[in-house]
């Protein structure tokens, strides 16, 4: 049985007001008085409803983190970015899962407002924009992390999505390639549109007209979507000798999809990837990856976030972008650590 405000209240012998008061350090309760109520609660093993507090005042301490998958180390790492930041101010934060899935954050969203949270981070799948449109209209604090909106002026931290794709796109052509083929996630997603068009553009820069069964797009961001992208890839005629993946979660599951079909990297294919998640640089064949720093931008993210909260809505829109960078490992049959001209970036 939970242990509530009025059971501590008969114990010390005061008021349900007085309690609730003295348990929130207010100064109006005496420092004896408060004392002696917060060891009978530390006693009873007194857990605070910190719901039906904020359902109460309208006012909480938890914000929402709406991701596609916890288990992608990259979304991990914008997590622990989010998750930290908040806690120095006081803060927890709910993490939901979309799995890329539209419905899913719909129903993230419509969670998240019914438990009263004071703010929303959201990594969006873009399908449809009336759920956000409704989180403006309610004047819920929102700030969109590694995808941003077309059509809604919000706050927002991404990377520079199609420099990144130009850059790695860049790299493969200056290594001698010329059938590049490329595996992203899902077309509605600003990101994968940013990434194609950095990928069309060095491309279309270096005179080479690919067929469009050279651009294969996945449902979702996971290794096995990437597996059976890359074996898709590698089966055409002529095949690709390199490939650009929009993250390291499906250029890893290329790996797989690309020794299946009985290839190696990087003798018979080049590969690169996008994020440099923690254990690119440590597979078997290291990857060669797009950087961008996870943990800083889910860090920004909650900073924008939580000045947005304390203001009252009440400051300029800020539009955050951080710069990409390449590291180059073996994936590319070139040395790791290996500069590289990035000459017209």
């Amino acid at each position: 049985m939970s242990i509530t405000m009025k059971d501590i209240a008969q114990i010390a012998g005061v008021s349900v007001n007085t309690v609730s008061r003295a348990l929130n350090d207010r100064p109006e309760i005496n420092e004896e008085t408060k004392r002696h109520i917060k060891k009978i609660a530390q006693e009873l093993n007194y857990i605070p409803n910190t719901i039906a507090a904020s359902l109460a005042s309208r006012k909480s301490k938890t914000i929402g983190l709406v991701i596609p998958d916890l288990c992608d180390p990259f979304f991990a790492m914008q997590a622990r970015g989010v998750e930290d930041t908040a806690k120095k101010h006081g803060y927890s934060v709910v993490i939901i899962n979309t799995d890329e899935i539209p419905q899913n954050e719909h129903n993230a969203i419509t969670t998240l407002y019914g438990i009263r949270v004071a703010g929303i981070i959201l990594t969006s799948v873009f399908f449809g924009m009336e759920h956000i449109e409704e989180l403006q209209g309610r004047q819920v604090p929102l700030v969109l992390l590694n995808r941003y909106s077309r059509q809604l002026d919000t706050d927002y931290v991404i990377n520079d999505h199609q420099k990144g794709a130009y850059i790695a796109t860049k790299h493969l052509l200056n290594l001698g390639h010329q059938r590049i083929g490329i595996i992203l996630g899902p077309d509605r997603i600003t990101s994968v549109q940013d990434r194609l068009s950095g990928y069309l553009k060095a491309m279309d820069e270096a005179g080479i007209k690919l067929s469009k069964e050279y651009v294969i797009h996945g449902e979702n961001l996971k290794p096995e979507t990437g597996e059976l992208l890359a074996e898709e890839l590698m089966r055409k005629e002529p095949r690709p000798t390199a490939i650009f993946a929009y993250c390291d979660s499906l250029a890893i599951g290329a790996c797989a999809g690309i020794r299946k079909v009985g290839y190696t990297i990087p003798r018979d294919v080049a590969l690169v990837g996008y994020d440099d998640i923690p254990y690119a640089a440590h597979l078997e064949v290291p990857l060669t990856t797009i950087v961008q720093p996870a943990y800083k931008m889910g860090r920004t993210a909650c900073e924008i976030l939580l000045k947005r909260i304390s203001s009252g809505g009440e400051q300029k829109t800020k539009h955050i972008v951080f710069e990409p960078k390449l590291a180059v490992r073996k994936s590319c049959g070139t040395s790791e650590n290996q500069s590289v001209s990035q000459k017209n970036n």
